[in-house]
Formats: structure tokens, C-alpha cells, sequence
């Protein structure tokens, strides 16, 4: 089937990847149930690992040593990114090393770590009680995360690693298909990248995830997803047949700014707290919750501000490298051409 062959001495097969993992998501489901009987949380110096619903009141310093984890999505974003690298070690002793350098790795490897972080460490432990940490976590899983992951170019690295036949079979039919091709058009990720928060936030929906622990994780995931769609035509080597002109991305990334302003202004201005629910949680430590409030509306105003920015210069710079290499492509061209005639006559 053309799939790449293991370099020497590996000894993780397909089958012991397979294995691996089913023993690791029946512990990791095994822990789930654990951690949910009563009085399972753990303490270990300042250390303490609970559940969402089992958070202690917020005190400094142990705010920032709540974990608050569910084992099984641990599990998982740690079985992709082993698996990411299984894959990224058997290309990397073949002749396709050079579309992998090590930096794809870092990155990737750096975005499951921002990931766990965010919505496993300290931050998902206060994310009922502090508005404004909600808000840095929704910040860092749909515009930090995002490009992070791409960068591996988990997607390429996937297909490279199946073979010939196997992409042929079963990834060339979806990935070329047209309900992908509309899905994937930029506009829907724009559309998605704007709609999701702006609804999370203006609907009763993040009010009822304080409460409901499915719909808090599926808000991570959906924020995770709409900054994945929204950064796919953005970040290079991931399969796509959108291809941006330079000029068109220095417009899609505008639209950071709009959104971002809205959702500040939306939490900075009023002078009432939007959430009640929020300000009835106890709180032994922290700003009090219209000064929270307030921070969170701030914060995703120069933070969303200032990643646009950053975006922008970013892809100013990457157009005029495409520019030079272009001058130069054409003046060499001319060169040669030149040299030619003068050899003919």
C-alpha cells in the first residue's frame, strides 16, 4: 500500500499504537468515574486535582495550583500529540524530511500543551467564578491554539504517512468532495469565527455551562474548532484549495478587530454585571465581579487588537518575501534568456 516504512529499531507498530490506546482510554475512563465519586479530589502541598464541580473557593496561592481535569479528553489530546509524533519520527528517515522540519513539531507539541493548559490547568479551574479568566481562555483557544496546530501540519503529516493507496481510497474522496470544499470556504470559517463567540456569549448558553459540565466542555471544543477553520487558510502546508492572495488575507485578518471590539465593549461598558450567576459564586480572593467583568472586556479588546496586528505584519512580511523571490525568479529568468540569445547569435 506505499505506506512509509518504520525506520530501524522502531518497535511502536500499528498494532501496539492500537493496543496502547485502547488500554489508555479504558484507564482514563476508569479515572473519570473515579474522580467523580465524593471526595475524590487530591491535595498534594498546594498542589490540588478536582473536578469542575468540586473547585475550592478561590485563595491565593492554591488558585494557581487547581487542576480541574477530565481524564478522558486528557487522554486524548495526549494520544494525538504521541501519535503526531510516531508519524513525524518514520518521515523524518525518509526522503520527505525537509517538508518536516523540527519547528512543525515544537509547534504542534507547544498548541497541545496551550491546550491542556487552558482548559485542564488553573484556568479551567476559576472559569465559573472569573469572567475574565473565561475570556483568556476563549482568547488563547481560538486565536493562539489555532495557528499553533497548523503549523505542525498534522493533516499533511497524516496523509503523507498512509501511503499512496490508502489516500487514494479513502481521504482523496472526502477531501475533494464539494459539501468539503463549501465547508471548508473561508467565508464559512469567517462567519463561524464571529457567530460562535458572539452567540456563547449573547445567548443563555455560557450562563447554562456554569452549570452543565457537557455543554462547558463542548464550549472549549467549539471555540477550539472555530479558530481551527478560521486559521486553516491562514497557516501553509495543511491541505486546502483556498489558497488566499496576499492582499485577501490582509482582509480577512481585519475582521479580527470588529469581533474582538464588539465582545470587549460588550463586558467593558456597562455598569451592571451581566451574569448574576457570577457574582453569587464565593469568592475569597480576585477582583470583585463588576471589576472582573470590566478586566474581561478589556482584555479581549487590546489582546484581539494586538494579535490582529501581529497577524498583519506577519503577512505583510511573507507577501513582500513572496515579492522579492518573485523580482528575483523573473530577473534570472531574463538573465538566462539573455545569455541565450547572445550564444545562438
Amino acid at each position: 500500500m506505499n505506506t512509509i516504512p518504520r525506520p530501524p529499531g522502531h518497535f511502536l507498530s500499528n498494532r501496539t499504537l492500537l493496543v496502547a490506546f485502547i488500554a489508555g482510554l479504558a484507564l482514563s475512563v476508569a479515572g473519570s468515574v473515579l474522580i467523580r465519586m465524593p471526595s475524590s479530589s487530591a491535595s498534594v502541598g498546594f498542589v490540588v486535582v478536582c473536578t469542575i464541580k468540586t473547585v475550592p473557593v478561590p485563595e491565593f496561592p492554591r488558585v494557581l495550583t487547581t487542576f480541574a481535569v477530565e481524564p478522558v479528553a486528557v487522554f486524548l489530546l495526549a494520544a494525538a500529540a504521541v501519535y503526531y509524533l510516531v508519524l513525524f519520527r518514520r518521515v523524518r528517515h525518509t526522503t520527505l524530511k525537509r517538508q518536516f522540519p523540527l519547528w512543525r513539531a515544537l509547534c504542534y507539541l507547544a498548541g497541545i500543551v496551550l491546550v491542556l493548559f487552558t482548559v485542564f490547568g488553573p484556568f479551567a479551574a476559576y472559569d465559573h467564578t472569573f469572567l475574565s479568566i473565561h475570556m483568556l481562555q476563549h482568547f488563547l483557544l481560538i486565536t493562539i491554539a489555532p495557528p499553533l496546530l497548523l503549523a505542525g501540519a498534522p493533516l499533511t503529516l497524516l496523509l503523507v504517512s498512509v501511503g499512496r493507496e490508502t489516500r487514494k481510497r479513502y481521504f482523496h474522496p472526502i477531501l475533494h468532495s464539494r459539501p468539503f470544499h463549501t465547508f471548508t470556504n473561508p467565508l464559512v470559517g469567517l462567519a463561524l469565527f464571529a457567530l460562535i463567540p458572539t452567540l456563547w456569549y449573547v445567548t443563555p448558553l455560557f450562563e447554562r455551562s456554569l452549570t452543565n459540565e457537557w455543554l462547558h466542555y463542548a464550549g472549549y471544543t467549539i471555540f477550539l474548532f472555530a479558530g481551527l477553520h478560521y486559521w486553516w487558510p491562514l497557516v501553509p502546508a495543511n491541505p486546502t484549495r483556498w489558497h488566499l492572495p496576499y492582499p485577501v488575507r490582509l482582509v480577512y485578518l481585519l475582521a479580527l478587530v470588529p469581533i474582538h471590539a464588539f465582545l470587549g465593549t460588550m463586558f467593558y461598558e456597562p455598569d451592571r454585571i451581566i451574569y448574576p450567576q457570577l457574582s453569587q459564586i464565593p469568592r475569597a480572593w480576585g477582583p470583585a465581579p463588576l471589576l472582573d467583568q470590566q478586566a474581561a472586556g478589556a482584555f479581549m479588546f487590546i489582546a484581539g487588537e494586538l494579535i490582529g496586528l501581529i497577524a498583519l505584519m506577519i503577512v505583510a512580511a511573507q507577501w513582500a518575501t513572496a515579492e522579492e523571490r518573485a523580482t528575483v525568479r523573473k530577473e534570472v529568468e531574463a538573465a538566462r534568456r539573455k545569455q541565450q540569445l547572445t550564444t545562438d547569435n
